[in-house]
């Protein structure tokens, strides 16, 4: 590749910095400028400002931060920039800005598309024991993971793996599956297929009423659904009136750690020490 490409790099997450590092480090690449998400205030008055994962990495590298979401009119008209990559940015491109791209805009997203598109495909995989799962490399268009397939990879799943393990894989597996494709690409040797609309199966944005444990269920047993929701929000319960996260759970219904409102988390047999007459049957 004679000149190197020149990117603008969108996203927000933790799960979008593996990529960010592998096209900051990729000796065919340029990342120009990072577009993501306004610092967000924490803390009890929220009178603190954090900045996003990627945003700390683009100023660890020294990269120019732009902050318009959702993006309207963004300084690099002209063709002075070659390809736009997203991962997890949190909000919609318009469509003229995807066309400013001469490359277009690629999305990585954690699902074999079209099979979870939407904010929560992790947690579906592991919510429906699903024997596998992958990542999608596709380019993007005007609607939600739409757009007509560059890459795919797939990866086994044993079954105890959290939605904070299994981010993190896939994170690194859409970074390396990047890398390894982009020279093709960018060649122009990839045809992109459109995806399979009668396959379509969409994901919606959690909420923290979606982690509590409905101990009869047998569409969403408790010990996937405490896996899915760990880190977030926590699969939760109500014991003796009071809230009980469980963070994990062995394969028989006996729960691991535990955390009672207003507590620490804890093993459960330390949990036990202090709550002796303890048992999931009096949870609801």
């Amino acid at each position: 590749m004679k000149d190197k490409v020149k990117i603008i790099f969108f996203g927000t997450p933790e799960f979008a910095v593996p990529t960010l590092k592998a096209l900051i480090n990729a000796p065919f690449c340029e990342v120009q400028k990072v577009v993501t998400q306004k610092d967000k205030p924490v803390g009890r008055h929220h009178s603190k400002l954090v900045p996003c994962a990627v945003k700390r990495v683009a100023q660890e590298e020294g990269l120019p931060v732009i902050h318009e979401t959702p993006p309207q009119s963004l300084p690099w008209q002209g063709g002075r920039y070659d390809l736009g990559m997203l991962v997890a940015y949190g909000e919609i491109i318009p469509k003229k800005i995807i066309d400013s791209f001469p490359l277009g805009i690629l999305n990585l997203h954690p699902s074999l598309l079209p099979k979870y598109r939407g904010s929560s495909p992790i947690q579906a995989a592991i919510l429906n024991q699903d024997k596998e799962t992958g990542v999608t490399i596709m380019k993007l268009d005007d609607k939600m993971d739409h757009g007509p397939i560059i890459a795919q990879e797939t990866i086994n799943l044993n079954q105890t793996e959290t939605a904070g393990d299994l981010q993190n894989k896939l994170a690194q597996t859409g970074a390396d599956l990047l890398i390894k494709i982009l020279p093709d690409y960018i060649a122009g040797k990839i045809t992109p297929r459109a995806q399979n609309e009668t396959k379509a199966i969409s994901t919606k944005k959690l909420a923290k009423q979606d982690a509590k444990i409905d101990w009869n269920s047998t569409a969403h047993p408790p010990e996937p659904l405490i896996r899915a929701m760990n880190p977030w929000p926590g699969a939760w319960t109500t014991w003796r009136h009071k809230k009980l996260i469980i963070w994990s759970m062995d394969i028989d219904g006996t729960p691991k750690e535990l955390q009672l409102e207003g507590k620490k988390k804890m093993p459960y047999s330390e949990f036990l020490k202090g709550h002796p007459g303890f048992s999931t049957h009096d949870c609801v």
